[in-house]
């Protein structure tokens, strides 16, 4: 992680997210940039007075976060188009974004934040959290996607060495078939794979980091979910993009919607 961007629109929301970008800036020594879009459809006197609100109170964050060397950057545009277009102009490879669905009718649905998770092509971070220390336990619904194994390439490398991160793998009713001794021979066979799935991406890892443990556990994903998020109280959730299960190919899926409309921590998205 190099350069980390903070997209700001100067709600108290935008706030949390850049005192989260400071914090992993410093942890991992990157570049910090903060954005702020102008809507280009209004009048060049309005435009002027935003502007100079806009950089004044992204100034003052800052100098509240002792992160005065932060590069502000004023665009203008579409949102969530701008925001992507920075990303690949000031060769960002981190983004973290506030809730923006508070004043929204259909919550996540149609969104700044939901646009850019449909076009990013680099990792996401939705900051939620106000507690400002560094991440000490990540979560990751892990299937055998490749996706959701950059999730945990990802959030591994995201949280310091101390930390911990638990990759769940939900075995759905559904997809166990037959009965009695079948069953369990499938869920052992299931069991054992997704063990070895662990042990492969865990070899391709930094031997120092995080401690990784996983689990196995049968029954509908959105529950096994709630019930391991409740035991585990992590602080950050890593979901992969386009996963089966996790985020459908072109929009995002109903369990995106669900967690990063009410997330339960921060939510990292990683294509």
């Amino acid at each position: 992680m190099k350069h980390i961007m903070v997209a700001h629109d100067l709600s108290d929301k935008a706030k949390i997210a850049l005192q989260r970008g400071v914090q992993l800036a410093r942890q991992h020594q990157a570049r910090l940039s903060v954005l702020y879009v102008l809507e280009d459809h209004l009048p060049k006197v309005v435009l002027e007075k935003q502007m100079l609100v806009a950089d004044t109170l992204i100034s003052q964050q800052l100098l509240e976060c002792q992160a005065e060397d932060a590069h502000i950057l004023i665009k203008m545009g579409r949102p969530a188009q701008a925001i992507v277009a920075a990303q690949q102009a000031h060769s960002v490879d981190f983004l973290v974004m506030g809730d923006h669905h508070q004043d929204s009718p259909e919550y996540f649905s149609g969104t700044t934040l939901e646009r850019v998770l449909q076009r990013s092509a680099v990792p996401v971070l939705l900051a939620v959290e106000t507690q400002m220390q560094a991440y000490e336990r990540a979560l990751v619904p892990l299937d055998f996607s490749l996706c959701a194994c950059h999730a945990l390439q990802h959030v591994f490398k995201l949280l310091p060495d101390k930390a911990t991160i638990h990759a769940l793998h939900v075995l759905e009713m559904a997809e166990v078939h037959g009965s009695g001794n079948g069953d369990d021979s499938e869920i052992s066979w299931q069991t054992s794979l997704f063990d070895q799935l662990v042990q492969d991406e865990r070899a391709k890892l930094p031997e120092a980091g995080p401690q990784i443990s996983h689990e196995l556990r049968q029954g509908e994903l959105h529950n096994c979910l709630a019930q391991v998020i409740a035991e585990q109280q992590p602080h950050v959730l890593a979901l992969g993009k386009h996963g089966r299960g996790i985020l459908a190919d072109a929009l995002l899926g109903s369990l995106a919607q669900h967690f990063l409309g009410s997330p339960p921590c921060d939510v990292l998205v990683v294509k």
